[in-house]
């Protein structure tokens, strides 16, 4: 049996670590001492409950109940920070978890800050104006980070980035091309679901609770964040192609039945079968999956060689060769997203055990 006590045996430490004397009381209970400054930061008295939670790596770790209602709060004084960057402040603010944000200015919020401050609005998710006043503006989080699973965003990441090239696709098989008369929207949505996980990854990092209550380690919180951004730069580009498309309708044809178009539903399929797998985590799928992409990357790396070199008109050879590059691309950070995956699939089958000799 384990128990607490937070104040006797004086502690020895080094940088960033403490250590403390076990004492064994009864026979079989063990106490440690623990240190009275957190005791006074967390407003702990005797007979007050603390969680002790034991980690993968073997150490435990040791928290106060979770019955305060804290927030995290960010003051941005305009007058402090260079003009010109407001929307990086509270991008930066919102993704490192921060639940109320008050922007001041002593000489007043001009239209241009509170435009800015409507962008930011628009592009995350959440965020609301509580106060609006002439020189300050607070906003405040709505969204509780724990009732969202990462794997939900990244599953909308993945819809949006696939419909744009899905709907670019049908337009060049002939459909109307008004399917893609929301590009932009669409690619919105990519980026704001991305700046949502990395408020997530960041909030789960700070607060044991947020880990837990997402069903995620640190590592893997870290690692969903890898692939948020993965997404994110599959969006940049599937967006890209739609917006050509969208431009170019009616000018340009396109075959598709050979290069680059016909790795297009490689691409869909292979993409496809890697996010389910983040559920039935089969490595030979996975695996499988990689080699396909990598195959139509290189296909593709070979048809861009040959379209330098073609006498095609010149438009023509220009549109194939963006679209060649939109899809080559789109199959390499696939496979970065696959990589990540399998990363974190290998992560789960790692044992600790104590090294009694030296390997080498």
């Amino acid at each position: 049996m384990m128990g607490v006590m937070y104040q006797g045996e004086k502690m020895k430490s080094t940088v960033g670590v403490e250590y403390r004397k076990l004492q064994v009381t009864g026979g079989s209970t063990y106490i440690v001492s623990l240190p009275k400054r957190w005791i006074n930061e967390n407003n702990l008295k005797p007979s007050d409950t603390v969680g002790i939670e034991h980690l993968s790596s073997g150490e435990i770790q040791i928290s106060p109940k979770e019955n305060k209602n804290l927030r995290r709060t960010v003051d941005l004084d305009l007058t402090k920070y260079p003009r010109g960057a407001l929307y990086d402040y509270l991008i930066g603010i919102y993704v490192s978890g921060a639940d109320l944000i008050t922007i001041r200015d002593k000489t007043g919020l001009g239209i241009k800050e509170r435009r800015i401050i409507r962008q930011f609005l628009r592009d995350t998710r959440g965020m609301e104006i509580s106060l609006d006043e002439d020189n300050s503006v607070t906003i405040v989080s709505l969204l509780n980070p724990n009732e969202l699973p990462l794997q939900v965003s990244l599953n909308r990441m993945y819809l949006l980035v696939t419909s744009l090239v899905e709907d670019s696709y049908g337009v060049l098989s002939g459909e109307d091309v008004e399917e893609l008369s929301d590009h932009d929207d669409r690619e919105r949505q990519i980026d704001a679901r991305r700046l949502l996980v990395d408020r997530q990854v960041a909030m789960a990092l700070n607060s044991p609770h947020i880990e837990r209550a997402l069903g995620v380690n640190r590592y893997q919180a870290m690692q969903h964040g890898a692939m948020s951004h993965y997404l994110e730069r599959m969006g940049d580009h599937a967006y890209r192609f739609a917006k050509l498309v969208f431009e170019t309708s009616g000018e340009v044809s396109v075959s598709l039945d050979t290069l680059p178009m016909t790795s297009i539903p490689v691409w869909l399929s292979a993409l496809r079968s890697i996010i389910r797998n983040t559920y039935s985590k089969e490595m030979s799928v996975l695996v499988d999956e990689k080699l396909r992409l990598k195959n139509q990357l290189q296909d593709l790396q070979t048809h861009e060689d040959e379209l330098m070199s073609s006498k095609d008109r010149a438009q023509n050879v220009l549109i194939e060769f963006k679209i060649s590059e939109t899809i080559r691309r789109l199959c390499g950070y696939s496979i970065d997203l696959t990589e990540t995956l399998i990363n974190m699939m290998m992560a789960e089958r790692t044992n600790l055990i104590e090294a009694n000799e030296t390997v080498f």
